[in-house]
């Protein structure tokens, strides 16, 4: 997939070969996300329409910045069946009848661009701190990080990571988005 400018641009007019290519290479992965995740073809469907409809307006309001057009998409998809299986519940209290809750579509937009957002910041820091944020939400313990990066001990290591963190969270708070996102 072409992830230029003209790729996007042909995505926004709604070019059918562009649309083509979008359902041809990303649906089908999608699909099977979705299916190993206890969902349905339908489920599926409406995950993908949605995620289109998503990166549509973001894209028309020029708020996004997309490197990789496929990663992007399939990343909004995960995170939005990630939401949708989770927040769906059916529930029968005393009688009742059955009552589905519905998803907060606004609320999963403003964490679609807090997640950009950290990304984006993510990508602004050194690669050593990348690499080393990654092991500790990976769940990786302080003895693999010293043994990796040659520290001298874990106290370093804690340190290391904690320096991580600050820059990131100085990045994004210094980032116009974070203060609209806050809100």
């Amino acid at each position: 997939m072409n992830n230029n400018k003209e790729f996007i641009q042909a995505f926004l007019t709604g070019e059918p070969q562009t649309m083509k290519v979008i359902y041809a290479k990303t649906y089908p992965y999608v699909e099977r996300y979705i299916l190993s995740r206890n969902g349905s073809k339908k489920d599926a469907e409406d995950v993908f329409h949605n995620s289109l409809l998503h990166l549509y307006v973001k894209l028309k309001e020029n708020s996004l910045n997309i490197q990789h057009f496929e990663s992007y998409l399939v990343t909004v998809c995960k995170n939005l069946w990630k939401r949708e299986s989770g927040k769906t519940r059916v529930t029968n209290i005393d009688g009742l009848p059955l009552v589905s809750e519905s998803i907060d579509m606004g609320s999963f937009f403003i964490e679609e661009e807090q997640w950009s957002l950290y990304k984006e910041m993510l990508k602004k820091i050194s690669q050593q701190c990348q690499e080393i944020l990654k092991l500790v939400f990976d769940k990786v313990g302080y003895d693999a990080i010293v043994k990796t990066y040659g520290y001298s001990s874990q106290t370093v290591a804690r340190q290391r990571v904690f320096k991580c963190k600050t820059k990131l969270v100085q990045l994004i708070k210094k980032d116009e988005r974070y203060k609209r996102l806050k809100n």
